[in-house]
């Protein structure tokens, strides 16, 4: 599932695949990572926070293993 975020001025899109547990997240920069070993619900409250910047800082950032792609 990807979700796009036109209020963003951190992230530009984020996808999930459950079954891997890996959660894309492309930046307005242009730069991309993939985070590993990610809950669903994580996703879930990035893509429901009323700042998708500060919930990536606050609860992803630094948190998983992430590989620039």
């Amino acid at each position: 599932m990807s979700t796009t975020f036109n209020n963003s001025s951190v992230i530009n899109e984020a996808s999930y695949d459950g079954g891997s547990r890996v959660l894309t997240i492309r930046f307005k920069s242009g730069a991309t990572y993939a985070y590993q070993d990610v809950d669903e619900a994580v996703h879930t409250g990035l893509t429901s926070a009323q700042s998708a910047g500060r919930f990536f800082a606050q609860k992803i950032n630094g948190r998983f293993n992430a590989t620039r792609q």
